[in-house]
């Protein structure tokens, strides 16, 4: 192994990135996370230079004081404890590389840690609300109105992040080929019949294919096959009717969701803003919220905290509390490490199987 005591900053990070890259212990880190490593380690030295501390022989309290320091986007906001602990976990890993090499005598973050942020339970909601979100789908046949179907029920019944959606391709998805006592299985065993009784307004008119999605996890890129529910197949058959109005010949590789009749892709405040939209003409206008007032403190438990990871974390606790099998739900969201349910430990009517 190379000897970094004598390496320069630069150097030495760069050291840092090879080890981490070849680490197969540890999750893998894409390039966002080594460039935002990179971006902490800047700052740090920055700090450093300015208080007259040399990187390699920092203390605990250097750490601290940097940390400390770290200022919010928003002058109107105050730094957030995920943030510091952000800024903690590379300064640490960093300095175990360098501890473990001999350019550190000891790791000086390990005595720096940030109090620990309290877990947050995941915001999901109750039976009543999500029947008025269930029959308040729109029906509609315009353009905007099939898209925001699509979308809504991606997110309510198929429990796809808004990333998940924003990636998704023409190419992802593909009319299921099943016989009918296949399907049925495949539902059986997806656990589709016991997703929620189906809404008593909605009515198919005429037989469509089913559909299964390729889903892309993001940064890991790892994919899962999705079979979709009756209504999301119907859902998509119908986008797919009107996506392509204006836009000539389509590229498979295209995006599935786009913005506007151009072509242009989705950004992840469109998918938010149609999921409000869609709340706030359910509850607020049916009387289970209020209307958010101008220019007041916005309350924890309002409409404004709710969103597409408010309708994903109510599709999977519906999953569980139906006996979905678990590693068939943590199959279908993507999970690594299904214990990520725990946060939804208040919805569930059995304790999760920690």
């Amino acid at each position: 192994m190379a000897d970094v005591t004598a390496l320069d900053p630069a150097a030495f990070f760069k050291s840092w990135q090879a080890a981490r890259l070849d680490n197969q212990d540890l999750k893998p880190m894409g390039a966002a996370g080594l460039q935002q490593a990179e971006l902490i380690w800047r700052k740090w030295l920055a700090f450093c230079a300015a208080n007259a501390v040399a990187w390699d022989a920092a203390q605990s309290t250097d750490i601290t004081r940097f940390t400390q320091a770290i200022g919010p986007r928003s002058k109107s906001k105050k730094t957030s404890p995920v943030t510091l602990r952000r800024y903690w976990r590379v300064l640490h890993d960093l300095y175990a590389h360098a501890l473990a090499t001999g350019a550190v005598a000891v790791n000086p973050a390990e005595d720096a840690k940030p109090a620990a942020t309290e877990r947050v339970p995941s915001l999901a909601l109750p039976m009543n609300m999500w029947i008025a979100l269930r029959e308040g789908l729109s029906s509609g046949h315009t353009f905007k109105e099939r898209r925001n179907r699509l979308v809504l029920l991606l997110m309510m019944r198929a429990a796809l992040t808004v990333r998940e959606i924003i990636d998704l391709t023409l190419a992802s998805a593909e009319p299921y080929a099943g016989s009918p006592e296949d399907q049925a299985a495949q539902f059986e065993h997806a656990g589709l019949p016991l997703l929620q009784p189906e809404s008593s307004h909605w009515q198919q008119a005429e037989p469509s294919p089913l559909y299964t999605l390729r889903v892309r996890k993001a940064r890991t890129g790892h994919e899962r096959v999705l079979l979709l529910d009756a209504r999301t197949s119907r859902a998509l058959h119908d986008w797919l009717e009107v996506r392509h109005i204006g836009l000539g010949l389509i590229d498979p590789e295209s995006r599935l969701i786009v913005g506007d009749k151009i072509g242009q892709a989705i950004a992840p405040n469109g998918l938010y803003n149609i999921c409000q939209a869609h709340l706030a003409h359910c509850l607020v206008q049916q009387g289970f919220m209020a209307a958010p007032m101008p220019n007041t403190i916005v309350d924890p438990g309002g409409i404004q905290h709710m969103g597409p990871n408010t309708l994903r974390n109510t599709c999977i606790a519906l999953w569980f509390n139906s006996g979905v099998p678990l590693a068939e739900i943590q199959r279908r969201c993507g999970f690594k490490d299904a214990s990520v349910m725990s946060r939804l430990g208040a919805h569930l009517l059995n304790p999760f199987p920690l």
